[in-house]
């Protein structure tokens, strides 16, 4: 096996990182180390590496583990890392991650990322969905985006998305990243969380489609009660009674619920719609 450079070289000649991929290349050695301490490898893991770039982490990440499966978006990119990674036990897919098809890899197993901010969504929802895949998810992200993930309801930043999230996975924010680590810097500060995939979900729902169609609904239009923004799904007449039954006020507003009120809203609203 190739022996690995512990600095960069010249595989990315007058590379100019793009603001339409979101690139922000994070190059204080170290938060990389904080990064690769929290992760916590093994020798005999495989693991999933989301956007590589100029391979800052990868370097780091390869003699800690069996193997390394990375996306990378940008060709010219893609090509530095072949080079530069040429005879390692790296694995290299050029392409959009939200593409990757899944079945190319080994499962459960951890994934890593320096997720571009504008798609950090997307990137998450695709695991969260292939969940069986994996065992956790690293992450760098905009430290306002992280803080809404492990927000608690009552709070303004507290969302659908939040709700999906901790139903899937539980969220923790391990440290934060200043933008000066990252080059080009980005305008915000940036952290670092970690994801752990649930085996089983927090809360039992019924209807799980049903139950997260509740959530997203219920907080599309967050200044509206819930019994005017789930009277979508049911009938008001009926779902007053819902919530009666769950011990919601029909006055409430999504944020003041956490995922066991929405479960027993869904878990009543099902029984409601199939009688």
């Amino acid at each position: 096996m190739k022996k690995l450079s512990k600095e960069p070289n010249k595989n990315y000649p007058a590379f100019v990182a793009e603001k339409r991929l979101g690139q922000n290349f994070l190059h204080d050695r170290k938060v990389q180390t904080r990064i690769i301490e929290a992760c916590q490898f093994s020798p005999e893991e495989t693991v999933l590496e989301i956007g590589p770039g100029q391979g800052a982490l990868t370097r780091q990440i390869l003699p800690c583990v069996k193997g390394v499966i990375a996306v990378e978006a940008d060709r010219q990119l893609a090509e530095g890392l072949e080079r530069e990674f040429l005879d390692s036990n790296l694995t290299l897919h050029h392409g959009d991650f939200l593409k990757f098809d899944f079945s190319k890899i080994p499962g459960p197993i951890k994934v890593v990322g320096n997720l571009p901010y504008y798609i950090s969504t997307p990137i998450i929802s695709k695991v969260l969905e292939n969940r069986e895949k994996f065992t956790s998810l690293f992450m760098t992200v905009q430290l306002e985006f992280g803080e809404r993930l492990v927000a608690k309801p009552g709070n303004k930043i507290y969302s659908s998305f939040t709700c999906f999230v901790n139903y899937f996975s539980e969220p923790k924010l391990l440290f934060t990243i200043s933008k000066n680590a990252f080059s080009p810097a980005p305008k915000v500060m940036s952290c670092f969380m970690r994801l752990d995939m649930r085996k089983t979900p927090p809360v039992s729902v019924k209807d799980e489609p049903l139950f997260l169609q509740v959530i997203r609904l219920a907080f599309q239009q967050r200044r509206k009660t819930l019994l005017n923004s789930l009277s979508q799904l049911c009938p008001k007449a009926k779902l007053g009674a819902v919530l009666a039954q769950a011990g919601v006020p029909e006055r409430t507003r999504a944020e003041e619920l956490g995922l066991e009120k929405f479960a027993m809203i869904s878990n009543c609203m099902k029984v409601a719609l199939d009688g």
